[in-house]
C-alpha cells in the first residue's frame, strides 16, 4: 500500500531536520489553496546551484507527508536527488516518471524585486520569488497531482508505478543531478515515459486568433556545445610598436569571420511537424506556407530570419561567450589569447563535422579547437501515445485549446532519459501572460495561483487517462 511511510531510516531523520528548519509564514487567509502555501514555503529554501540539500530534504519530507515511498539517491552537502513514488521503486513496475529540479540561479539583483527573493510572498494573487516558475512551482504541482490521484485510485493495486524524481544542478547542466540519476538509478526507476520542463502555455502565438490558447510540448532539443578557442604567436611585446600579426587581431579577424557565417537552415523531421501542426492552427495564406515548406521555403525563411527565436529552431548557433588573455598592462601585447564559443546543435549534427566546418570558416591553422562540453545526442521522442495523453490533459483543463510539439532551442534534464531511449517530454502545463514568462531567471519572479491550480489539474487530468 502506498499510504505506507518508507522504512528508509536516513528519509526518516532528513523528515524531523526539515520538519524543525520549516519557516514559518504567519497568519495567512484560509482561503489560500494548498498549492500556493506549499510553493511559498519551498521558495523560502535558498537553492541556488549547489546548495539543494535543505530544499531537497523540506520537499522528500513533504512527499512522505502526503503518503509517497521516498528513496534519496543522493544526499550531499552540494547535491540532493530523490524520487517519491506510489509505490515503492523495489516492486520494479513501470514508471511514469514527473521530472523537477531543485536549483535555482542566484537573485543577484535582489535589491530590485518587490518582494525578497527568497520569501516565497504571497500576495495580489501570485506567489513571488525565485523558482516560482523554474522550477519549484512545477514539482509542486506534481506532488499534489500524485496526491489527488492516490484518492482518484481508491486503494486499486495498479500495474505501473507514477514517480516525482527531484534532482540538483539543471541549472549548470544537470551533471549532479539528471545525469547522477539516469547513469545510476534507471534501473531502479524502470521509466517508461518521462515528463519534465521544457514547453508551454504561449499566449498570442497566432496570428489568425491571438486569443487561441496554445502549448507546446518539446520532443527533442538543442544540444549543447561548447568550444575553447587558443590561439598562441611569438611576437614583439610592447604596444608602442605594433607587429604586422599578433595573436589578439589574428582572433578578432577569425571571430569576425563567424560572426558572420551565413550557416545553412535544416528542416528535421521534428521542425517539419511543428511548423505543420503550427500551420494547421494558424490557418490562411501563413497556415499554407507553414503546412507546406517544402513548397513555400525561400518564402519561409525569409520571413524566419526576421526572427531570432525561430530562426534559431532552423540552424545551428553560435554565441561568443568569453574573451581571454593573460592579465597585464595595457601596453603588453598578449603573446596568447583563449575564446569561448556557446554553440547549440540542430539534432542529428555531428561533432567533428561541425568542428570542421568551424575551422574552415576561421581559416587560421594555428587556432586550436578543444571541446570543453557536450551534450549527449539522443533520438527525437515521437509524437505517440504519451504525448497524446498529455496533450488531451492539457486539452480538458483548457478547452479548445491547441497542442504542438517542439524542439527546444535550449537543452534541460530531459536529454539524460531520451538518451537512454526513454520517451520524454517537456511541459510546464501552464498558461500564462508573457509578462510572468519572461520573469524567469529575472526580477519578480512569480507564478498566479491560478496557474498552480491549472497545471496542478493537467498533471491529475493526465495520471487519469491510466486509469480509464
Amino acid at each position: 500500500m502506498w499510504y505506507l511511510f518508507s522504512a528508509n531510516l536516513l528519509v526518516l531523520l532528513l523528515s524531523v531536520q526539515s520538519l524543525c528548519a520549516m519557516p514559518s509564514r504567519g497568519i495567512l487567509p484560509d482561503s489560500i489553496p494548498q498549492s500556493a502555501l506549499l510553493l511559498g514555503d519551498y521558495i523560502q529554501y535558498p537553492s541556488v546551484t549547489g546548495n539543494e540539500r535543505q530544499a531537497g530534504q523540506y520537499l522528500a519530507t513533504m512527499a512522505m507527508i502526503k503518503g509517497l515511498h521516498v528513496e534519496v539517491f543522493t544526499n550531499h552537502l552540494d547535491t540532493f536527488n530523490f524520487a517519491a513514488s506510489l509505490y515503492p521503486l523495489s516492486q520494479n513496475k513501470p514508471n511514469i516518471i514527473l521530472l523537477n529540479h531543485i536549483d535555482v540561479v542566484p537573485a543577484l539583483n535582489a535589491a530590485e524585486f518587490t518582494y525578497p527573493p527568497f520569501s516565497g510572498t504571497i500576495a495580489d494573487g501570485m506567489v513571488w520569488g525565485r523558482g516560482a516558475i523554474d522550477n519549484k512551482g512545477m514539482a509542486v504541482m506534481q506532488l499534489l497531482a500524485m496526491q489527488r490521484f492516490v484518492e482518484l485510485a481508491q486503494d486499486q493495486e495498479l500495474p505501473y508505478n507514477v514517480t516525482m524524481v527531484s534532482v540538483s544542478g539543471e541549472e549548470t547542466g544537470g551533471h549532479t543531478g539528471a545525469k547522477v540519476v539516469a547513469s545510476r538509478f534507471a534501473h531502479k526507476l524502470n521509466p517508461i515515459v518521462v515528463f519534465g520542463e521544457g514547453g508551454t502555455g504561449i499566449p498570442s502565438l497566432l496570428m489568425n486568433d491571438p486569443h487561441k490558447k496554445v502549448f507546446t510540448i518539446s520532443t527533442t532539443f538543442k544540444r549543447s556545445l561548447w568550444l575553447k578557442l587558443n590561439l598562441k604567436m611569438n611576437t614583439s611585446g610592447h604596444g608602442s610598436v605594433p607587429p604586422k600579426r599578433y595573436a589578439v587581431q589574428e582572433k578578432v579577424r577569425a571571430l569576425y569571420k563567424i560572426t558572420r557565417w551565413s550557416r545553412r537552415e535544416v528542416f528535421s523531421k521534428t521542425t517539419r511537424r511543428m511548423f505543420r501542426e503550427l500551420g494547421r492552427l494558424e490557418g490562411g495564406m501563413r497556415g499554407l506556407v507553414l503546412r507546406n515548406l517544402g513548397l513555400f521555403r525561400p518564402i519561409a525563411v525569409r520571413a524566419m530570419r526576421k526572427d531570432g527565436v525561430i530562426y534559431s529552431l532552423i540552424t545551428n548557433t553560435i554565441t561568443i561567450t568569453g574573451i581571454q588573455t593573460p592579465p597585464g598592462a595595457p601596453n603588453i601585447i598578449p603573446q596568447t589569447i583563449d575564446v569561448t564559443l556557446d554553440c547549440r546543435l540542430l539534432p542529428d549534427v555531428d561533432t567533428q563535422e561541425f568542428i570542421e566546418e568551424i575551422r574552415k570558416v576561421l581559416d587560421n591553422s594555428d587556432v586550436k579547437i578543444e571541446v570543453l562540453q557536450e551534450d549527449k545526442m539522443a533520438t527525437p521522442s515521437d509524437v505517440g501515445e504519451c504525448f497524446i495523453r498529455m496533450a488531451n490533459a492539457l486539452k480538458r483543463v483548457y478547452p479548445q485549446s491547441g497542442v504542438i510539439p517542439i524542439l527546444m532551442p535550449a537543452s534541460n534534464d530531459n536529454n539524460y532519459f531520451r538518451a537512454l531511449g526513454v520517451p520524454t517530454y517537456g511541459i510546464l502545463p501552464v498558461f500564462m501572460d508573457m509578462e510572468y514568462i519572461e520573469s524567469i531567471h529575472n526580477i519578480d519572479e512569480r507564478i498566479p495561483i491560478d496557474a498552480l491550480e491549472k497545471g496542478t489539474q493537467v498533471y491529475v487530468e493526465l495520471l487519469k487517462q491510466y486509469l480509464e
